[in-house]
């Protein structure tokens, strides 16, 4: 009997300290999802994104790619619901060495102090997008 008992509590240690784990991790993403109303008055969610990286950066890059589609909607002739969005600075700083945006350099600027959390989360979602080939 003994040995049931101690079998069916380390389950249960296990499933916890799994669901644990799971929620640790889930807990440190930073997501968000545009919604708007098209002219035909439908209701809908768009550019769904999610960053897992670093909380401080990642509020940044979601906040970029929501208001950039909240801008390409309204363009569509669609009424985004969060009008927030709308009023975002879009633009991100130009590159001190002059050349396209890169991951390792934004992050080795941003590394040593040099770009923002809100420079470096732009600047990443800015690429994400593909807009620094543009």
């Amino acid at each position: 009997m003994g040995r049931y008992v101690y079998h069916k509590v380390s389950i249960k240690l296990r499933l916890f300290f799994s669901l644990s784990i799971v929620l640790v991790l889930t807990s440190c993403a930073t997501h968000g999802k545009l919604e708007y109303i098209t002219s035909d008055g439908e209701y809908k969610t768009a550019c769904e994104t999610e960053y897992t990286w670093e909380p401080s950066v990642d509020k940044y890059a979601v906040e970029y790619i929501l208001s950039y589609c909240a801008k390409k909607a309204v363009k569509k002739g669609h009424l985004v619901v969060d009008e927030s969005l709308l009023k975002i600075d879009l633009s991100i700083p130009l590159s001190p060495n002059g050349n396209s945006w890169t991951f390792d350099y934004a992050k080795e600027l941003h590394k040593n102090n040099r770009l923002s959390d809100k420079e470096y989360g732009y600047i990443i979602a800015y690429i994400d997008l593909g807009l620094n080939k543009g």
